[in-house]
């Protein structure tokens, strides 16, 4: 029998999930799974790592308009995709259609603020910009270097004025693996 991809979805699931529990505890703390993506396929493999590590059929998502990526993603999960005002899990391949989908991702309720969308951005990685980031998961302030990408969509995310406790988690992705995540409650102060 021949397999299109060596990613085992329990042993590779599990310590994908081990590690993005680590950077979403650990805001601006940067993870890799580049050893399990090497096991899959097309052209945002690490998109797909982390696609089939949290999704299932009980969970939805979007992937904002990127044909290609939704025909590699639909073959490795049984998620369903939605529009993306709906999509618990929103991929942005495309930086230019981040405006758009912060606009309108979910961001849960009053009563159910963990009803938000999850945004995986796909990010460049080059460190060309510095801010100062606050909230659960840092110990009182910590500097953050970070791509311009990054700070746009903190940006954006502020203009939302979401009300506390409600928002979207942040996933940045770069396309060796490298893993960054800004939890819904982790705030930026301008300089």
């Amino acid at each position: 029998m021949k397999t299109l991809h060596q990613f085992d979805e329990v042993f590779d699931t599990q310590a994908v999930f081990r590690k993005l529990l680590e950077a979403m505890s650990n805001p601006t703390r940067t993870v890799s799974v580049a050893e399990q993506m090497e096991k899959l396929f097309g052209n945002h493999r690490a998109f797909l790592t982390l696609g089939m590590t949290l999704l299932d059929n009980e969970v939805t998502f979007s992937a904002c308009g990127d044909a290609d990526f939704r025909n590699d993603f639909q073959l490795v999960t049984l998620s369903q995709e939605k529009i993306i005002s709906e999509a618990d899990y929103l991929f942005v391949t495309d930086a230019k259609k981040l405006p758009e989908v912060l606009a309108q991702a979910k961001c849960g309720t009053l009563v159910d603020p963990h009803k938000s969308a999850t945004l995986l951005i796909r990010d460049n990685g080059e460190t060309t910009e510095t801010m100062a980031l606050y909230g659960p998961g840092i110990d009182g302030e910590t500097t953050f270097s970070c791509s311009s990408l990054v700070r746009q969509a903190l940006e954006l995310r502020d203009q939302q004025e979401y009300e506390y406790p409600m928002g979207v988690d942040l996933i940045f992705v770069t396309d060796d693996g490298a893993v960054t995540c800004i939890p819904r409650l982790v705030r930026r102060r301008d300089a």
